[in-house]
């Protein structure tokens, strides 16, 4: 169980930015991009108890261009994985797939393919833009396969579309202590979680350095692995790449985190690393 809440968190966390107050997030008018293909981000992600933090498995985000249905569009892969060790104690392969429009970067499909010990679930959305619904092919081991109609408004992404166009944000327009409501489809509903902006501050990553970051707070559902008293806590670079860089939730017993470890084809200068570790 441990072992599918830290992947899921690992691709979730640094995802979970999106609309305010029925509006989208506040994005860069000038329709620069942070990004560029081939850009990939790799991480360290670890479950935390007491003072001890241990490597228990990692993760990638890869972005290349495609095109969709003949229009030009990005492709981004997530995935993360447990470590060889730790595959012989909980072996969890996270997989997810997203093709959005490099023009407004507006999701068009997804697919999530999840094998978790025992436990199985594959999602494939389709974005119908015109009925404002996403038709939802899934299938879990418990219930096989069904389908089904998910509500799709103009700030509902699948996680890793969220992620990329979050990255595009307008940071001078937000302000310390402001609320922000999230909304990401994954499996069979749609979410809303609340994230607040905490300010700017260096961030001390392992094997990085110190990472001039933009913080952010994430309210977590109280359910089975948390009890709600806390708020996950995300780190995105403060530079012209918006790269998550570090994020840690707290659960019932321990934490979970995620540490970039690497990264290459930035579209720029990682200009917020201050005093380099590599």
């Amino acid at each position: 169980m441990m072992g599918r809440h830290l992947l899921l968190l690992a691709v979730l966390v640094p995802a979970v930015l999106g609309a305010q107050g029925g509006r989208c997030i506040p994005v860069r008018s000038d329709g620069d991009l942070p990004f560029r293909s081939g850009e990939t981000l790799r991480y360290a992600l670890s479950y935390n108890w007491h003072a001890v933090a241990t490597d228990v498995a990692s993760g990638a985000l890869t972005l290349d261009s495609t095109l969709f249905a003949g229009t030009p569009a990005y492709h981004a892969t997530m995935s993360a994985r447990t470590a060889k060790f730790f595959d012989v104690f909980f072996k969890v392969r996270e997989g997810f797939q997203s093709w959005f429009t490099a023009d407004g970067l507006q999701p068009r499909k997804f697919i999530r393919d999840t094998h978790e010990g025992s436990y199985y679930a594959y999602n494939l959305y389709r974005y119908d833009t015109d009925a404002r619904v996403i038709h939802a092919d899934l299938e879990t081991k418990s219930r096989g396969k069904y389908q089904l109609d998910l509500p799709y408004g103009d700030c509902t992404y699948d996680l890793p579309a969220l992620l990329y166009f979050t990255r595009t944000m307008d940071a001078a327009q937000l302000q310390p202590g402001t609320n922000y409501h999230i909304t990401f489809a994954i499996d069979d509903d749609v979410y809303v979680l609340t994230l607040t902006f905490k300010g700017r501050e260096d961030k001390y990553v392992k094997g990085l350095g110190r990472v001039g970051s933009m913080k952010f707070g994430c309210s977590v559902v109280a359910g089975e692995m948390f009890d709600g008293s806390e708020d996950a806590l995300l780190w995105i670079s403060d530079d012209e790449n918006r790269i998550p860089v570090y994020f840690m939730a707290p659960l019932k017993v321990g934490a979970v985190s995620g540490r970039l470890a690497s990264w290459s084809g930035l579209k720029h200068p990682f200009s917020s690393l201050k005093n380099p570790k590599r």
